[in-house]
């Protein structure tokens, strides 16, 4: 029996689904991890200054690179996220155009199913009623 082209489509757009929340997920966690880093580089930054001036200035120059670093990285996370949010959306609305598809395909087949059902009992009813309406005496 063949496969019903709709039903197989139906799956891979469910299937593209799952896996852009998959991906969105995971963009939420790097995003995360950064935000901690961007932070951790911050406090860093924050701890080493009550030290002494010596070791700050020692330490400055790293820890600006790394805030800078870990600045960036949360950026990119970000836009990856963005990116991760617009292509779940985008395989929902192909989702639901698939199931709106489908929805409209079942109500076609309904319909003509109604149709010929109709048309059964019209000409069922044309049998029934032709001997009544020949005339069987001339006036």
């Amino acid at each position: 029996m063949a496969r019903d082209p709709l039903t197989v489509l139906a799956r891979l757009r469910r299937l593209e689904v799952e896996q852009a929340r998959r991906m969105l997920a995971s963009q939420r966690e790097e995003r995360d991890a950064a935000a901690t880093r961007a932070a951790a580089a911050e406090e860093a930054l924050r701890a080493e200054a009550d030290g002494s001036p010596a070791d700050y200035a020692a330490f400055l120059p790293r820890g600006m690179a790394e805030r800078e670093r870990a600045a960036a990285a949360l950026r990119r996370a970000q836009a990856a996220l963005e990116l991760a949010r617009i292509a779940l959306a985008d395989r929902r609305a192909q989702e639901r155009a698939v199931e709106q598809l489908a929805e409209l395909r079942a109500a076609t087949a309904q319909a003509e199913a109604a149709r010929r059902e109709q048309a059964l009992l019209d000409d069922r009813a044309g049998r029934l009623l032709a001997p009544l309406s020949s005339p069987t005496e001339p006036v």
